[in-house]
């Protein structure tokens, strides 16, 4: 049984237009959105909430179906902005059955069910991009409904189910010309001694310890060319960069962790929108500062995992008990998590986890340790 409890918000606003992008950032659902529940009543306990900077919804186990609506304010669609575009992901690998749509209504009422018509639907394995808790760009097409102005629903249909995240809903150009490439990257090309953040923290939980570091990268859009709607990162210690690659949303601080000292590395951002990449983006190079710790620092630890990298099991090899276990990507995005009861011979399953570098924070009577490890 997944046990989850979240509060249950329920928002009528007045008549007023959205702004795009809605980042959702604070703590609030935005002014002009509303959230509320099917006709059958059914789902009282979990509705849309506000995560921090994303919005979500947890599964909820009722007599029949349990309908969770999160509605726009309304927008004026055009040529211009007629491709509905956001990021989205779920909680759980394993498909539990729910259903995911995006409803238009050209009424006069952001709460009237009836006048909503379904546009999209998705199933869980849609939602998740193949890897939960991690999210990825979803585009619906609005184009039918160039002229008039929509309010747009993000419906969550199920019963005992799985949880539906969204963030960065935008409305784009889908007409639009690739971008021109990006420019000013920080780190500078070349640069060298690059400081690194220690023993940064993320919302709460400490993803890096001093071994592995992080830093916050920066660049500007073009002056020339239709404008971008996303980026994609590329990261390596080779040239080209392939090793490593993300979604961006923005240009004004994408944080990687686990970039080790003393080491070059070759990074590439490749700006999209609707009409594709950009052609010709610059591959840059920085070199990390000297490690700041000595070796002895480094291995006083309690635990160690192995093998690493790994294609299916971590292994920790420790002579305390484990507490937990909580596992982070290169965005600082907890991926997994377990209690003693669910670790079974200190074995770790990351079969299902995308390829790529994670940390495993191990907890155990007091101590916490975190360790970078490959999934190939």
């Amino acid at each position: 049984m997944r046990n989850f409890t979240l509060s249950f918000f329920l928002l009528f606003t007045s008549f007023c237009f959205a702004q795009f992008p809605e980042t959702f950032d604070g703590t609030a659902i935005p002014t002009g959105w509303a959230t509320y529940i099917g006709t059958n009543g059914e789902g009282t306990n979990n509705n849309w909430e506000n995560a921090g900077d994303y919005m979500r919804v947890a599964y909820e186990a009722v007599a029949t179906t349990a309908e969770d609506w999160l509605v726009s304010p309304a927008v004026a669609i055009t040529t211009s902005n007629s491709l509905l575009q956001f990021d989205q992901t779920d909680a759980y690998a394993a498909d539990y059955g729910s259903t995911y749509t995006i409803r238009i209504s050209t009424g006069t009422s952001q709460t009237t069910h009836a006048d909503f018509v379904i546009v999209d639907t998705q199933d869980e394995t849609s939602v998740n991009g193949g890897t939960a808790l991690e999210f990825s760009p979803y585009t619906v097409d609005l184009s039918a409904y160039e002229g008039s102005t929509v309010y747009i629903a993000f419906v969550l249909a199920q019963n005992d189910g799985d949880y539906w995240f969204i963030d960065n809903v935008d409305l784009i150009n889908q007409y639009a010309n690739a971008p021109d490439p990006v420019l000013n990257p920080d780190p500078a090309d070349g640069a060298i001694n690059v400081d690194l953040a220690e023993d940064t923290d993320y919302n709460g939980d400490t993803v890096i310890d001093a071994l592995d570091a992080a830093y916050t990268f920066t660049w500007d859009n073009a002056p020339t060319g239709d404008a971008p709607t996303g980026y994609t990162f590329y990261l390596d210690t080779a040239t080209p960069p392939t090793a490593s690659s993300f979604n961006a949303s923005t240009n004004t601080g994408f944080t990687i962790y686990g970039l080790d000292y003393d080491t070059t590395y070759y990074w590439q951002i490749v700006a999209n929108n609707a009409g594709g990449d950009a052609v010709g983006s610059a591959i840059w190079s920085f070199t990390t500062e000297a490690n700041p710790l000595s070796t002895d620092e480094f291995n006083i630890k309690p635990f160690s995992i192995y093998p690493n990298p790994t294609s299916d099991f971590i292994k920790i090899k420790t002579e305390v008990t484990i507490n937990s276990v909580e596992v982070f990507n290169q965005l600082g995005q907890k991926v997994l998590s377990l209690n003693n009861d669910q670790i079974i011979d200190n074995s770790i399953n990351v079969k299902e986890f995308n390829n790529g570098i994670y940390f495993m924070t191990i907890t155990a009577e007091e101590r916490k340790e975190t360790f970078k490890f490959i999934k190939e």
